[in-house]
């Protein structure tokens, strides 16, 4: 039977904040539906009210004609919606049959039946008794697929879901979508990145502002036209210039690095070896959970090394704390914008002190000067083109968008010689993205380095002038990124060889 779903004039409106305005949609199965929109476009409260999350103020939802009420997730699975989240939501500790029969009503014997089946007609090879955690990151998506597809969805939401796949993993889940899509079950696909709607997609929705600007078929759009109905303007096209750094100043040096850590949720890193040229960005590639996050605290002082395993600028400065690094004119940009970048409750004059809270500047015999904070902190929302005046605001009013530019900004108003960058963009909208793309493609062009340590390729390949990966703790040979392809990085991240 064919499946139809239908959104009517679904409205939600939060304190100052109109999510949904109107909102309405027609799906139907043996297509497979993009929903694109900035943050705050209102594709997320949709998709909250379509898997019972969020109950819309206004409208209907309509299955296969008939109105359906979604007041709870549980509403959702009686009417055969399923949802895959960007987040996994697995006991790691379990084994992958264990976390299947959690919320499943099915004896044990009738469970494994339907799941080996499930398995053996879409190709999925996983083994139900190991634990999660020996799981990569796509065989754990497959788990959260396999949950949904037990329950017989008629229609099937994935949201974001290529943000920790490789390149083949990625080629992988498409192919499982276009099946699924084929037997009948409606797809739709969040995401931000524009080439894989053009790739997956037969219809696109964009959101913008609460409400639907445009629905059309992908063969009828370009990278470029959807992202200009996203923002609601013309973007710039962005082109790094090829540059050759062999005859250039050696800025950064890592030495034979290792780090071996008593947290069994860390990753060790083994003999690691880099260097960086002035004016040079090197890209690190890799999935999630492969040593970014402990590399990222030992370049920023967070994770003290012996002295000699990293020089900048000649020196050695693995015993140095942050505030020491950022004294020989180093920078760094955090992952998580929200817990280790700024304080959200902070006001923002307030976030911008706490990365000069020993200079001279702006502190007197030990008492705040408040007055030349606020000054520092408008030149930063000026100069990097944050969406407001305020210095007052509390950072927690902020987008993500604007909250990671007053973080570019805070790091590189000191002119840094150089700026380490750990998925600067991550869950930013089209517009947020593109202007921190050209930040950092500007202060190379200045003469600066960076280190772009990112789960986005297409952000690396990009950016980056020299590649290389990291997995398992250890790095890849570093190669010029002109050389360079998706597909390569994706083979380097699953652990295999160019060779």
């Amino acid at each position: 039977m064919n499946t139809k779903l239908k959104v009517s004039e679904i409205s939600k409106i939060y304190p100052g904040c109109i999510a949904n305005d109107k909102v309405s949609l027609e799906f139907g199965s043996g297509k497979i539906y993009a929903l694109l929109g900035e943050n705050g476009a209102g594709k997320s409260t949709l998709v909250k009210i379509l898997s019972g999350v969020v109950k819309p103020d206004e409208g209907e939802v309509f299955l296969n004609d008939e109105s359906i009420k979604l007041n709870s997730p549980l509403d959702a699975k009686k009417n055969n919606i399923g949802m895959v989240f960007q987040h996994f939501n697995l006991f790691e500790t379990l084994s992958v049959f264990e976390n299947l029969s959690i919320d499943s009503d099915k004896k044990d014997e009738d469970l494994r039946v339907i799941v080996n089946d499930i398995l053996k007609k879409y190709n999925f090879k996983i083994d139900l008794d190991i634990p999660v955690l020996n799981l990569s990151a796509g065989q754990k998506q497959k788990v959260e697929i396999i949950r949904c597809l037990i329950r017989n969805p008629k229609v099937l939401i994935m949201d974001e879901p290529t943000s920790v796949l490789t390149e083949q993993e990625t080629d992988d889940l498409f192919t499982s979508l276009k099946q699924f899509s084929k037997d009948g079950i409606l797809i739709i696909y969040i995401t931000h990145k524009l080439k894989e709607v053009l790739s997956l997609c037969d219809e696109v929705a964009v959101m913008r502002k609460g409400k639907v600007v445009s629905v059309s078929n992908t063969i009828d759009e370009k990278i470029e036209s959807l992202a200009n109905k996203m923002v609601g303007e013309n973007l710039n096209t962005i082109k790094k210039k090829i540059n050759n750094f062999k005859n250039s100043e050696e800025i950064l040096k890592i030495s034979n690095l290792n780090f071996k850590s008593d947290d069994p949720y860390e990753t060790n890193l083994n003999n690691l070896n880099l260097s960086l040229k002035k004016g040079e960005c090197l890209g690190i590639a890799g999935i999630s959970g492969n040593g970014q996050n402990e590399l990222f605290q030992i370049l920023s002082g967070e994770i003290i090394t012996e002295s000699t395993s990293i020089k900048f600028r000649n020196k050695e400065i693995g015993k140095l704390n942050p505030r020491e690094r950022r004294e020989y004119l180093m920078a760094f940009s955090p992952e998580d914008r929200i817990s280790q970048a700024a304080v959200p409750e902070l006001k923002i004059y307030e976030n911008v002190a706490l990365n000069n809270f020993k200079s001279s500047n702006f502190f007197e015999k030990g008492l705040v000067n408040e007055k030349k904070i606020k000054q520092h902190s408008k030149k930063i929302l000026s100069n990097f083109s944050v969406n407001t005046d305020n210095v007052e605001l509390k950072s927690q009013f902020l987008s993500g968008g604007n909250l990671q530019k007053l973080i570019i900004g805070r790091e590189l108003i000191t002119s840094p010689e150089l700026l380490v960058c750990f998925n600067p963009t991550w869950g930013l909208d089209v517009g947020a993205i593109n202007y921190i793309h050209e930040t950092l493609i500007q202060i190379n062009e200045q003469g600066k380095s960076s280190i772009l340590i990112s789960t986005d390729n297409d952000e690396l390949l990009k950016l980056s002038d020299r590649i290389c990966v990291i997995y398992k703790g250890k790095l890849s040979k570093i190669m010029n990124a002109d050389t360079v392809t998706a597909e390569k990085l994706g083979i380097l991240m699953g652990g295999g060889s160019l060779d």
